[in-house]
């Protein structure tokens, strides 16, 4: 993604999702590739990128997420632009492996 906006968000996610699931052996394997991909994100390491996420994305998961697990250890604005956009991304990414996962369970239980 080279411009931070929800559609390039969404896509970017999708693709990750797509891809954690065709690696993934099962859900709570997918969920921790999920933080892997994630935390490995350069929308999170790099403060610049999360400050663009924060700014051009909803990050109403991300402020949830913060909410929930409680700020950084060190609260500067850095880091809470880094917290926000990881939980964002986080969030985004897990609920669309779940998605597969309940499509593959769905087509599985028709056939």
């Amino acid at each position: 993604m080279e411009n931070a906006s929800d559609y390039n968000l969404d896509a970017m996610v999708a693709d990750w999702a797509v891809e954690i699931f065709e690696k993934s052996d099962d859900l709570d394997a997918a969920i921790d590739m999920a933080h892997q991909y994630a935390d490995g994100t350069e929308w999170v390491i790099y403060y610049a990128k999360a400050h663009e996420l924060c700014a051009k994305c909803d990050t109403d998961n991300g402020e949830q997420f913060l909410e929930d697990v409680g700020h950084p250890e060190t609260v500067t604005y850095d880091s809470l632009a880094v917290s926000i956009a990881y939980g964002e991304i986080y969030s985004r990414i897990a609920q669309a492996v779940q998605g597969l996962y309940e499509m593959a369970e769905e087509i599985e239980g028709a056939a």
